[in-house]
């Protein structure tokens, strides 16, 4: 299925849409070239309120939220299928998971931005079919686009484009969250190629929706709708899920804990904090 995405379509998803966050998926007519066209500027909004972050820490965790929503193009859409991207190093790690609904969440611990090329680049897929799978670089390039571009040539091996932007006010706040992806697939012709890298050397991303980035990144070569999908930060943490990581403890560890008073499990993610009594624990 697929909609001609044409200035019908793109009014359409203006008005559907509006100032929330999503995705667009988008090819060419009569080549097998993949674009995914993404803005997630209340979510990484989010993410910085709810982890209290600025300057590169907050830059580091917000395109580490577009490099796992991008990676979504690797799983099934509208399943509970996961990708978690993460970067680690001696003096910290970052941290984003995203599944093909387009809900993301993210955190980040120490700087891992003051040892930036020292570290490992892993991407996780959880695809429902039993082990994840795990591919891991090392982190090359200048920060996590070329880092993430260097990803998709080594263990995609599928020849991709990728771009990412994040601007903020004068308070700080996040103004703009934006990225694209796009991913040339066997076959295609170089003419096809030659035209599409003209068409990315003209563009920059500076704030427009989703469908006006893919229609300048497929200009020329009749571009369709086949797919979007609103995109949030979500995180799915629960009394359950906290309890569940207690019972985990040895007994003499969490009577420890207990000693001083209820349990207390804080979710990386979204900051939530779970206390538990002895009783609630039935110990």
């Amino acid at each position: 299925m697929f909609k001609e995405l044409d200035l019908q379509t793109k009014s359409d998803i203006e008005n559907y849409f509006q100032s929330r966050d999503y995705m667009v998926i988008a090819v060419p007519k009569e080549e097998l070239i993949r674009v995914y066209t993404l803005r997630a500027t209340r979510t990484v909004e989010t993410a910085r309120r709810v982890h209290a972050l600025e300057g590169e820490p907050l830059e580091m965790l917000g395109y580490t939220i577009l490099s796992a929503l991008l990676l979504t193009s690797l799983v099934k859409h509208a399943t509970p299928q996961k990708v978690l991207f993460r970067v680690q190093n001696d003096c910290g790690v970052v941290v984003a998971e995203a599944d093909g609904k387009g809900r993301v969440r993210g955190f980040l611990e120490g700087e891992p931005q003051a040892c930036w090329n020292s570290g490992t680049l892993s991407v996780v897929k959880e695809l429902r079919l039993g082990t994840p799978y795990t591919s891991i670089v090392p982190v090359v390039g200048r920060n996590i686009k070329e880092a993430l571009s260097f990803y998709f040539e080594q263990s995609e091996q599928t020849r991709s484009y990728l771009d990412m932007a994040i601007s903020f006010d004068e308070k700080g706040s996040v103004l703009q969250a934006e990225a694209y992806l796009v991913q040339v697939l066997s076959g295609v012709s170089e003419k096809s190629i030659e035209l599409l890298e003209e068409n990315l050397r003209s563009l920059s991303l500076k704030g427009e929706r989703p469908e006006d980035t893919a229609l300048h990144i497929l200009k020329n070569m009749n571009p369709r709708l086949i797919g979007l999908k609103e995109v949030e930060y979500y995180c799915p943490c629960s009394e359950e899920i906290a309890r569940s990581s207690l019972m985990l403890l040895q007994e003499e560890e969490l009577q420890d804990i207990l000693s001083d008073g209820p349990a207390e499990v804080v979710c990386k993610f979204c900051k939530r904090v779970y206390r538990f009594s002895r009783e609630q624990l039935m110990l």
